[in-house]
Protein backbone atom coordinates (compact mmCIF):
# COMPACT_ATOMS: atom_id res chain seq x y z
CA UNK A 1 0.00 0.00 0.00
CA UNK A 2 2.73 2.44 0.96
CA UNK A 3 4.83 1.63 -2.09
CA UNK A 4 1.90 2.31 -4.43
CA UNK A 5 1.27 5.64 -2.69
CA UNK A 6 4.92 6.58 -3.12
CA UNK A 7 4.72 5.59 -6.79
CA UNK A 8 1.60 7.69 -7.38
CA UNK A 9 3.07 10.74 -5.63
CA UNK A 10 6.33 10.45 -7.57
CA UNK A 11 4.44 10.13 -10.89
CA UNK A 12 2.32 13.18 -10.09
CA UNK A 13 5.43 15.20 -9.20
CA UNK A 14 7.26 14.04 -12.33
CA UNK A 15 4.27 14.92 -14.52
CA UNK A 16 4.01 18.34 -12.88
CA UNK A 17 7.70 19.03 -13.49
CA UNK A 18 7.46 17.97 -17.14
CA UNK A 19 4.32 20.05 -17.68
CA UNK A 20 5.87 23.18 -16.18
CA UNK A 21 9.02 22.64 -18.28
CA UNK A 22 6.89 22.29 -21.42
CA UNK A 23 5.00 25.50 -20.61
CA UNK A 24 8.27 27.31 -19.99
CA UNK A 25 9.70 26.16 -23.34
CA UNK A 26 6.46 27.12 -25.12
CA UNK A 27 6.55 30.58 -23.56
CA UNK A 28 10.21 31.10 -24.48
CA UNK A 29 9.56 30.12 -28.10
CA UNK A 30 6.55 32.44 -28.28
CA UNK A 31 8.58 35.35 -26.90
CA UNK A 32 11.34 34.61 -29.39
CA UNK A 33 8.87 34.45 -32.27
CA UNK A 34 7.35 37.79 -31.26
CA UNK A 35 10.80 39.35 -30.75
CA UNK A 36 9.38 41.03 -27.67
CA UNK A 37 12.00 40.43 -24.98
CA UNK A 38 12.77 44.13 -24.60
CA UNK A 39 9.08 45.05 -24.25
CA UNK A 40 6.86 44.43 -21.27
CA UNK A 41 5.39 40.91 -21.06
CA UNK A 42 2.29 40.37 -23.19
CA UNK A 43 0.70 37.66 -21.04
CA UNK A 44 0.80 36.15 -17.59
CA UNK A 45 2.68 33.12 -18.88
CA UNK A 46 5.35 35.36 -20.43
CA UNK A 47 5.66 37.27 -17.19
CA UNK A 48 5.95 34.06 -15.18
CA UNK A 49 8.58 32.59 -17.48
CA UNK A 50 10.63 35.79 -17.32
CA UNK A 51 10.42 35.74 -13.55
CA UNK A 52 11.40 32.06 -13.38
CA UNK A 53 14.40 32.60 -15.67
CA UNK A 54 15.44 35.86 -14.02
CA UNK A 55 15.24 37.76 -17.30
CA UNK A 56 15.81 41.45 -16.84
CA UNK A 57 16.51 43.89 -19.66
CA UNK A 58 18.85 46.75 -18.89
CA UNK A 59 18.20 49.82 -21.06
CA UNK A 60 21.19 51.93 -19.96
CA UNK A 61 23.02 51.13 -23.22
CA UNK A 62 20.04 52.57 -25.11
CA UNK A 63 20.45 55.84 -23.21
CA UNK A 64 24.22 55.94 -23.81
CA UNK A 65 24.02 55.02 -27.52
CA UNK A 66 20.59 56.18 -28.77
CA UNK A 67 21.48 55.38 -32.40
CA UNK A 68 21.72 51.68 -31.44
CA UNK A 69 18.69 51.66 -29.13
CA UNK A 70 16.31 48.70 -28.92
CA UNK A 71 12.86 48.97 -30.51
CA UNK A 72 11.15 49.81 -27.23
CA UNK A 73 13.51 52.67 -26.38
CA UNK A 74 13.49 53.94 -29.98
CA UNK A 75 9.68 53.98 -29.92
CA UNK A 76 9.60 55.84 -26.60
CA UNK A 77 12.25 58.28 -27.84
CA UNK A 78 10.28 58.89 -31.07
CA UNK A 79 7.10 59.68 -29.14
CA UNK A 80 8.95 62.04 -26.78
CA UNK A 81 10.75 63.92 -29.56
CA UNK A 82 8.69 66.84 -30.82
Amino acid sequence: MLSSLILVVSLVLAFGAMASFALLVFSIKREDRRRSLTMSPQSAMSSLSRRMLGLNVDHTACAIHPEQACRTCAKVDATLTV
